[in-house]
């Protein structure tokens, strides 16, 4: 048995890539990787039980030469009856519409057509060629651009996908293991130009950087590979106890919201905060380069360091992440133009507002609310001396409150300076006004001299200002 033989069949037998029965898709460019994968699974079908079916995808990028790895693929499949699936699909015209990254549009537009095979032929697995070489490209990658730590583990040997999973049975074989196998089996194979341009990251890094490091060692692409699976197998265990954790300290308000519990967050061990966040940030962000960001997620890490005071952090796409007392609040940002229709409070019921605070108003004569929190914060008033009912509506140019403890009225606009706001909250922070549009409090902020700290004889009314529940 050749050397590439003997490593793949081990590799998917070690870690059980597929079983007796198996339907096999097996993504085929028509290059050395995947015409030696093709090959190989075909010569090994019966040994290891599957069908294999073969699937391709011309970009049309390269003209003649991209509509001949087509034909090339074809007439390989059709003359061992191998099932075979391609399409050609207009990447050109997409890109000049989208206007996007080239190859993340190819990619998209590559495994929407996957899946779609993968569903009609009733395929288990999507098979793909990636080998111990790119293992090595894709880990320089991630140390060159910055990455979590799951980002260092490299290529997954195995994912689910579709309805099965795709797999890469050649992470277990090199390069030169590849031709070698193909020299030997005499296999002709197409030449992809692009491949040898510098013009993309990855390129670069195989032409320039792997070889330095096949000079210090020439088995680099087997140290690679131990390491990743080394540090898969501690990932996929750091990541089962993170989702564990995850549910003990965070907490989802709505679709667009969740709260994470800073006191319960900071008992746990470094390793699973940032894997905590992580999750969150999966949960809020579809782009995996913000997810990836370390800058991002040391940020809000940052913001889980102490409960002492309010602080809010502007995250990408709008989304804030508010620190209220022991709580972190992180949400997508909802812009309420309560300022043409002002929400009324209403006694003795919560009132929610936009920064995930809530008031209530009632009169001393009356029973307070049970469900405050331990935060909550009262004040008391006189009713006599507000025009009521009190509504709650975004700021308004000059707006002003005369402030308790300072008996003079302050701009709005200095306020939010002052208490380091974000620009992009201030158009959307609640502000409480009378009926006659006296601005009396920016709850969260700052409270109007109509309110007390301490009940006063005179006082037959109450203000609480507390963070919003379940």
């Amino acid at each position: 048995m050749e050397q590439l033989e003997q490593k793949a069949y081990q590799y998917m037998k070690q870690y059980h890539l597929c079983n007796e029965g198996d339907r096999l898709l097996v993504a085929c460019s028509g290059g050395a990787d995947s015409m030696a994968l093709l090959h190989f699974l075909y010569k090994e079908k019966d040994r290891l039980g599957v069908s294999v079916a073969a699937i391709h995808v011309n970009h049309m990028l390269r003209g003649e030469d991209a509509e001949g790895d087509r034909r090339f693929v074809e007439a390989f499949c059709q003359e061992r009856e191998i099932p075979v699936y391609a399409i050609d699909i207009p990447i050109p015209e997409i890109l000049q519409h989208e206007k996007g990254n080239l190859q993340d549009i190819c990619r998209r537009e590559r495994y929407n057509y996957f899946e779609k095979i993968m569903l009609e032929s009733s395929s288990t697995h999507l098979v793909v060629a990636h080998h111990a070489d790119d293992q090595v490209e894709s880990v320089i990658m991630a140390l060159t651009r910055g990455t979590s730590a799951s980002g260092l583990t490299g290529i997954k040997r195995e994912r689910p996908f579709a309805n099965g999973h795709l797999i890469r049975p050649f992470l277990a074989v090199t390069k030169n293991d590849i031709h070698t196998y193909l020299q030997r089996n005499e296999q002709a194979y197409r030449e992809d130009s692009s491949n040898k341009k510098d013009s993309y990251t990855r390129n670069r890094i195989r032409h320039h950087v792997v070889p330095l490091l096949e000079g210090e060692n020439p088995r680099v692409a087997d140290a690679v590979r131990q390491y990743t699976e080394k540090a898969q197998a501690d990932e996929d265990l750091l990541q089962s106890l993170a989702h564990d954790a995850f549910h003990e300290v965070v907490a989802k308000i709505d679709e667009d919201s969740w709260r994470i519990c800073i006191k319960a967050f900071q008992n746990k061990p470094l390793a699973l905060q940032r894997r905590i966040i992580l999750l969150l940030l999966k949960y809020l962000y579809k782009d995996t380069t913000i997810v990836q960001s370390y800058t991002l997620w040391n940020s809000i890490l940052e913001q889980t360091s102490s409960t002492a005071g309010n602080a809010i952090l502007h995250l990408p796409k709008g989304v804030v992440a508010i620190r209220q007392y022991d709580e972190l609040i992180i949400k997508k940002k909802q812009i309420l133009n309560v300022e043409k229709s002002p929400l009324m409070v209403t006694l003795n019921t919560w009132t929610n507002l936009t920064n995930n605070l809530r008031v209530y108003i009632g009169k001393l004569s009356d029973e307070r609310p049970s469900d405050t929190t331990p935060s909550a914060k009262t004040y008391f008033f006189q009713i006599e001396l507000l025009s009521l009912p009190l509504y709650v509506r975004t700021r308004m140019n000059g707006d002003r409150i005369n402030l308790l403890g300072l008996n003079q009225h302050k701009r709005i606009s200095r306020i939010f300076i002052d208490e380091k706001v974000p620009m992009a909250l201030r158009d959307e922070w609640p502000v409480i006004v009378t009926q006659e549009d006296e601005v009396i409090a920016l709850p969260g902020l700052r409270i109007g001299n109509c309110f007390s700290y301490c009940e006063r004889s005179t006082d037959d009314a109450f203000f609480i200002v507390d963070q919003q529940t379940l």
